[in-house]
């Protein structure tokens, strides 16, 4: 999709201040993979997209340039990942430095995208949970911090997990859970979302509210 034809959602301002001490959230984080059909409210995902892989804060360089930190560290300051979002409004893509989300395609790719996973329980929660946020790499920019691909692949995936805890955290506070899913057919996530070739998928990241017990 050509940039000028995107539709732009741009997202609340995040808070830097929250309700709950870093300790209660470690304490409270859970593995969930069963979720109702209560939808997610926007200002909350704005929070969580910030806490994956939003500006943290700006640094001015002596020669007038800008540092876009994010809020996980990144090797060498190149910040290759990628964020895309799926839910019931579409497939997006999170641009950080505007803190926006483009809309990729109106479809809702859950469905499609659950047969990627390889377990039945992966399946039902990327299925069913109101957002999977898709974490990849772009190994070209991956590559800047290290000529050596083995290098560039390990930087990269420990990045990820930097990034996803911070996510991980995050929705505790808001009642949410979410589960890691890292066992899961590439081709089919690349049929399926369409990504470009160079960005290549890590984690699949079902989130949602949990599913109501019943006697």
């Amino acid at each position: 999709m050509k940039e000028a034809h995107k539709k732009i959602l741009k997202l609340a301002k995040p808070r830097f201040k929250g309700k709950m001490t870093i300790e209660e959230a470690l304490t409270l984080r859970r593995t969930m993979r069963s979720f109702s059909n209560k939808k997610v409210d926007l200002s909350v995902v704005s929070q969580l997209l910030w806490a994956l892989q939003g500006i943290a804060y700006v640094e001015k360089l002596p020669d007038g340039k800008n540092v876009f930190h994010r809020a996980a560290p990144s090797a060498g300051k190149t910040y290759p990942l990628e964020v895309y979002m799926a839910s019931s409004r579409g497939f997006y893509h999170y641009e950080p430095r505007s803190h926006a989300l483009s809309l990729l395609s109106k479809n809702d790719v859950r469905e499609s995208l659950s047969e990627s996973a390889i377990t039945p329980f992966n399946k039902e929660a990327i299925k069913t949970a109101p957002l999977t946020i898709i974490l990849a790499s772009d190994n070209e920019k991956a590559l800047k911090a290290t000529p050596l691909l083995e290098n560039a692949l390990r930087f990269t995936h420990l990045e990820a997990g930097h990034a996803t805890q911070n996510l991980l955290l995050q929705a505790v506070p808001f009642d949410l859970g979410m589960c890691t899913i890292t066992s899961y057919s590439v081709a089919k996530v690349y049929e399926v979302l369409k990504l470009p070739l160079n960005h290549r998928p890590i984690y699949l990241l079902p989130i949602g509210f949990p599913k109501e017990q019943t006697a």
